[in-house]
């Protein structure tokens, strides 16, 4: 017992012993904490949670994106300050008019919250930005314009590249929403917008400026003197590395999202009014000067239009300026009162449909009470039953004879010899002689509403809301009936087909003159041209001989009328003058 004691470790020992362990175990559990401390949370004290930010759409591709630098700090260039003679006007870009394009795709992504420019996955991306500027008035002078931009995403950007953003202007007598990304894509170059970006001047959530440059500016001002819209491209690079960086478009709900912005600061200019004809102060006087003028429309054609500086007025309609518009639906319901009212208080010279704004310097005329001659009143006037001694009979003219070497011509009213003069044109525009008088003119003219066995005869007339339409007259018995319903606009110079089965005419539903065809068989109309442009005129369609093709006078936005020509279902456009004179209200000789 005694040596068993003594192989045993004493009490002391042991006491030892069990206090290393714990000691032991205390380090391992205090170490880590002493070598790695956690981070002390910090509580918020009025900070703000921020709203998450959309993502752009991800696209995949098999080949590599070569790492993008770190993005970079830039500041903003300040905003401009506009003088005390100026005005700023902040133009949001369209959404339903806007977003990106593919290279080689058929459909195009408006609406689309995602700006893509650059080059993916073997494709081209770049988008498109519409701006309705017609709050800014023609003839304003433009002092400074920026377009600013906030980034989506740089998920797919590559380390090399530059990023532009350009004027465009797409083809005339072309609806831009019709074409495809191809023929967007390239659309015609006008301007440079400021300077390129770099791969490091993109990032998420950060705003990018281009600044138009001092030489940059007449392009922008030239643009806005003729249409109410601006087209911006956003372009990058074109490979052969993936590099595409993404812009924020908004969406189509403009509460949300960063819209890009588009910011002007000019003088606003003013509309030069130009009054056509006096005053009249009686009715006879009024449809006198009335059917004056119609005669010399129909001998000689109508004057060249004027650009979008320049407006007629009579009266002079005085209004005000409204706040822009804060969604699209506003903007739309805006314009289509406009319209309205132009096309109710219209005038002998089509009109620019924009405002009139009042400035300053301008000193209104003495208040009178304006007279008012109904449209149906005045067109009664403008058609008198009883013709003027000396001037043939529209039957005599049908009956009439024409020389068989103008037959398969186009007789049309040009200034190419310092006057208003007929001459005869062949189908391809080549001008073969000019006649010494209008006789053959007026001759193939008469023709050109009636049907083939002239029973019928397609005229102009307003119906009981006093809207113009296109009616159909039995000429044996004077029965009408209508063969347009328009809700707005007009419609006017019908043209009977040769085959007897269509009649083209001219309506101004959409806001802007184009052409439709309406088959007899059917009872239906079809829209055949898409200017897209209130003030590219589309007017006088005549058919030819074998009833395949359309020609008709246009001007796409040039101070000059041409004659164009198309097949009758609107396709193969042309313009077939090529001249810088006026070449107007064409008849094809049957």
């Amino acid at each position: 017992m005694d040596k068993l004691a003594t192989r045993l470790p004493s009490l002391t020992t042991i006491l030892w012993i069990l206090a290393s362990l714990i000691a032991f175990g205390a380090f391992l559990y205090i170490a880590p904490n002493l070598l790695n401390p956690p981070s002390p949370t910090i509580t918020p004290t009025g900070v703000v949670t921020a709203t998450p930010r959309a993502t752009p759409t991800a696209l995949a591709t098999d080949t590599p994106i070569p790492v993008a630098p770190p993005p970079r700090t830039r500041a903003l260039e300040p905003t401009a300050t506009a003088p005390a003679d100026a005005q700023a006007y902040n133009f949001i870009s369209d959404p339903t008019r806007s977003g990106y394009l593919k290279a080689g795709e058929t459909k195009t992504h408006w609406g689309d919250r995602n700006l893509h420019a650059g080059f993916f996955g073997d494709a081209t991306y770049r988008s498109l930005l519409y701006f309705e500027v017609a709050q800014l008035p023609p003839n304003s002078e433009i002092l400074s314009a920026e377009l600013t931009l906030t980034g989506l995403g740089r998920d797919n950007l590559g380390a090399r590249g530059d990023w532009r953003a350009e004027l465009i202007r797409v083809p005339a007598f072309q609806d831009w929403n019709d074409l495809t990304p191809d023929e967007l894509l390239a659309a015609t170059l006008v301007s440079g917008i400021g300077g390129a970006l770099a791969p490091a001047d993109l990032n998420a959530g950060a705003q990018n400026q281009f600044v138009f440059a001092g030489d940059q500016l007449p392009a922008l001002a030239a643009l806005i003197g003729q249409e109410n819209f601006v087209l911006v491209r956003l372009v990058g690079p074109e490979g052969p590395d993936n590099s595409l960086f993404t812009w924020d478009a908004g969406g189509l709900d403009l509460k949300n999202g960063a819209h890009p912005i588009l910011r002007i600061v000019a003088r606003p200019g003013n509309f030069v009014i130009v009054t056509n004809t006096p005053t009249a102060e009686n009715v006879i006087t009024a449809a006198a000067l009335a059917v004056r003028e119609t005669d010399f429309a129909r001998a000689y054609g109508t004057p060249t239009p004027f650009p979008r500086g320049i407006a007629t007025a009579t009266p002079i309609i005085l209004v005000t300026k409204e706040p822009t518009a804060e969604n699209v639906e506003t903007r739309v319901a805006i314009a289509q009162r406009a319209t309205a009212v132009a096309l109710t208080t219209g005038t002998y010279t089509p009109t620019p449909e924009n405002w009139v704004q009042v400035t300053a310097t301008f000193t209104p005329l003495p208040t009178r009470t304006p007279l008012v001659i109904p449209v149906s009143t005045l067109y009664a006037r403008l058609t008198p039953t009883a013709p003027p001694i000396n001037t043939p009979t529209t039957r005599e003219l049908l009956t009439k004879p024409l020389p068989d070497f103008l037959r398969g011509m186009l007789l049309v009213v040009t200034d190419r010899f310092k006057g208003k003069d007929i001459a005869v044109m062949r189908p391809d525009g080549t001008i073969t002689q000019g006649l010494t008088g209008d006789e053959y003119y007026k001759l193939a003219f008469a023709r050109e509403p009636f049907s083939p066995d002239r029973r019928y005869r397609a005229i102009v007339a307003p119906d009981d809301r006093e809207i113009l339409q296109i009616w159909i007259e039995d000429q044996t018995n004077g029965a009408r009936r209508l063969i347009t319903h328009l809700a707005r606009g007009i419609a006017y110079d019908p043209v009977w087909s040769p085959d007897g089965g269509r009649i083209a005419y001219v309506s101004r539903e959409t806001g802007s003159d184009e052409i439709y065809v309406y088959d007899l068989a059917s009872e239906t109309s079809t829209q055949i041209t898409r200017g897209g442009n209130a003030f590219i005129y589309k007017q006088r369609p005549t058919w030819s001989p074998d009833d395949s093709q359309i020609a008709f006078k246009a001007n796409d936005g040039t101070l000059n009328f041409q004659i164009w020509l198309m097949n009758a279902d609107g396709s193969n456009l042309r313009n077939i003058s090529g001249s810088a004179s006026n070449d107007t209200d064409p008849v094809w000789v049957k």
